[in-house]
């Protein structure tokens, strides 16, 4: 018999830091030096907060460097990563950090902008709590995951990856204890850079029924 899957949600307190930057250069220092939580809350977070906004670019850091420095080039170049690609969030760190200074060899220009908005760095702590909304079986997680908050999908699909940026715990679950590794990897492999949470879900779902009426 599987494990039962019970879903949780989370409230999110998102604090002001009070560190800065008005310029790229000041942009690597926050970068190379702030808690990994703040990297994953600039990052990744974005997806919760424009669910109800596309816009084109899929970061903080990105929507900043467009809107304040006016450099379309480097937030294009921010755009473009990747983020499922990279183990950890030190892995990404490390790949926003290399693109900036990428950048100052192809605009050194761009460095000795200071911007009139300045990026203020804030950081995230997590309040998780028991849902009582439970999965025992591919069919009944699908049921649930048609009705679960867009924070309790965030939670699993997204806020969840901290410690392992290319995974969720719904392919964790579905592979470890449905046995169906092949739907898991289906679902791992989302473009999370091309949905919103509502079409997140909505792709989840129908990577699912896609088993469903094939088993």
């Amino acid at each position: 018999m599987a494990d039962v899957f019970q879903f949780s949600s989370s409230a999110s307190l998102v604090m002001l830091t009070g560190r800065r930057a008005y310029s790229l250069e000041d942009l690597l220092v926050l970068l190379r030096t702030c808690r990994a939580s703040s990297i994953f809350y600039h990052t990744f977070s974005a997806f919760l907060k424009l669910r109800e906004a596309e816009v084109p670019y899929n970061s903080d850091f990105a929507i900043w460097v467009a809107r304040s420095l006016n450099e379309k080039a480097l937030a294009e170049k921010l755009t473009a990563i990747d983020f499922s690609e990279y183990g950890t969030v030190e892995d990404l760190r490390e790949r926003l950090a290399e693109i900036i200074e990428l950048y100052r060899t192809e605009k050194p220009s761009a460095f000795k902008k200071t911007a009139e908005v300045p990026f203020d760095l804030f950081d995230i702590t997590r309040i998780v709590y028991l849902t009582d909304k439970f999965a025992y079986d591919l069919q009944s997680f699908r049921d649930r995951l048609e009705s679960i908050s867009i924070y309790s999908l965030y939670l699993h699909f997204i806020e969840s990856r901290p410690e392992k940026l290319e995974d969720n715990e719904f392919s964790q679950w579905i592979e470890e204890s449905l046995h169906l590794p092949e739907l898991a990897e289906k679902i791992r492999r989302i473009d999370l850079s091309v949905h919103t949470l509502e079409g997140l879900r909505a792709n989840i779902l129908h990577h699912v029924d896609s088993y469903l009426a094939g088993s």
